[in-house]
């Protein structure tokens, strides 16, 4: 149990210290601003501010975690294309500097109160929105100088991967550059306006066109087409032809994909119609879909074949978790200062909501099934008879704890008479 749950640590650590290692410079840079990220997420809880009846620092938050996943993955290319030192040591430098500007002026006009994008409300606005541009603008212009230096002299890695390098970096110079076509049309909107109704925290309009659907899916391909690339050149069974038709299927799919949703925003269509959110009464429902098929293979047909291999994985908590996750995040503030000084008074004002009362359930669901899961394995491997087992799981199901230590004495007083019956009896004889 304990090495599957320290392999995730493990293998990031390992992947952190080899970015580390390509370059310190992003490195440094991603770090930075995951942990902006962090503290942005808390100021989203602590901070009531709204710009465009968005809160003020949910650009900050977007933006630092973007540009974290933006330096990582050019940290982690950039020193594998076998560039001259000194084309590699200005590049990293020259995207580096240009981020931690880019995220300085974004969070310093947050903290003010105000846009930061399209934003010429004073002098030093317009400057400061001029100056995010310039370093945009130079940022992708390195990328652009380092793909024309790889395509000129093409480095020593598997096609494929050399392939899906490429056409992510050229995906992505098109998405940057499509900013230059917001700048131009003043806004990100496209026949709505800016402060409409969008979706939940990426605020892409639920009523007209948004230019930043393709611009997010564009600049992501540098991410996607050079991981593509990489699996297939080392998918065993494919030959490097077929590598490369994978690549060049998966980035004519995704430039379709970019290109659909540009022209889809320049007509003014929203991605999605506007929709009423779910309820808390439609979320507390409907949660319990979530766990039920797992808890009704382990009770109803635990020696199936499908019911194994589905209850192997860990994974099947994740769902549950995962909602737990976006129902938790509106209500982070007051359930973390109630974690962390617990009161019954402060519980039950919690718990009293919509949302706390939905919160406590998912979390009761989630939990539960991974302890289900734990019993169902550990009979399976002391073949426990089910006509036990599973009035147990349905207990576990029902109410919890009172299930887990029911199966611990199962499982403790099975252990001492399988003991005392393979003792022989000294006198037997």
């Amino acid at each position: 149990m304990n090495a599957h749950l320290g392999s995730p640590i493990r293998t990031g650590s390992e992947l952190a210290t080899e970015l580390r290692r390509r370059s310190r410079v992003l490195f440094a840079v991603a770090l930075v601003n995951l942990v902006l990220a962090v503290v942005f997420t808390a100021l989203l809880q602590l901070d009531g501010r709204t710009i465009l009846g968005r809160n003020v620092w949910t650009k900050p938050w977007k933006f630092a975690t973007s540009i974290a996943i933006f330096t990582a993955t050019v940290g982690w290319l950039i020193p594998s294309l076998s560039l001259a030192d000194r084309v590699e040591w200005l590049a990293t430098r020259t995207i580096g500097g240009a981020m931690l500007v880019e995220i300085t002026l974004i969070s310093t006009q947050a903290a003010r109160g105000v846009q930061s994008h399209f934003n010429k409300a004073t002098a030093l606005d317009t400057g400061i929105f001029a100056v995010m541009g310039t370093t945009i603008t130079i940022s992708t212009l390195v990328v652009v100088y380092v793909l024309w230096r790889t395509v000129r002299d093409p480095p020593d890695l598997a096609p494929a991967y050399l392939w899906g390098i490429w056409t992510g970096f050229f995906l992505f110079v098109l998405a940057s550059f499509e900013g230059g076509l917001m700048i131009a049309n003043g806004s990100h909107s496209v026949g709505a306006p800016a402060d409409g109704p969008g979706l939940p925290l990426l605020n892409w309009s639920l009523t007209g066109g948004d230019l930043r659907i393709a611009h997010f899916v564009g600049l992501h391909a540098l991410q996607v087409l050079p991981l593509t690339g990489y699996v297939a050149a080392r998918w065993d069974d494919l030959s490097t032809r077929q590598s490369l038709g994978v690549v060049g299927v998966v980035a004519v799919g995704y430039s379709s994909l970019v290109g659909g949703a540009f022209v889809w925003a320049l007509l003014g269509n929203p991605l999605v119609m506007s929709l009423p959110l779910p309820s808390m009464t439609g979320i507390f429902d409907g949660s319990f879909l979530l766990v039920a098929p797992f808890w009704g293979l382990m009770i109803l047909a635990p020696t199936w074949r499908v019911t194994e291999r589905v209850v192997a994985s860990p994974l099947l908590a994740v769902p549950a978790a995962l909602l737990y996750l976006l129902v938790i995040v509106p209500q982070f503030g007051p359930v973390v200062s109630g974690a962390l000084s617990p009161s019954l008074a402060g519980m039950q004002s919690l718990l009293a909501t919509a949302a706390g009362t939905t919160l406590a359930w998912v979390h009761f669901l989630a939990f539960d099934l991974f302890v289900g899961r734990w019993i169902y394995r550990d009979a399976r491997r002391r073949g426990l008879p089910w006509l036990v087992v599973s009035p147990l799981l349905v207990v576990t199901l029902l109410l919890g704890p009172v299930g887990f230590l029911g199966y611990c004495v199962v499982r403790v007083t099975t252990a001492e008479v399988r003991t005392s019956t393979a003792t022989p009896n000294p006198g037997s004889d």
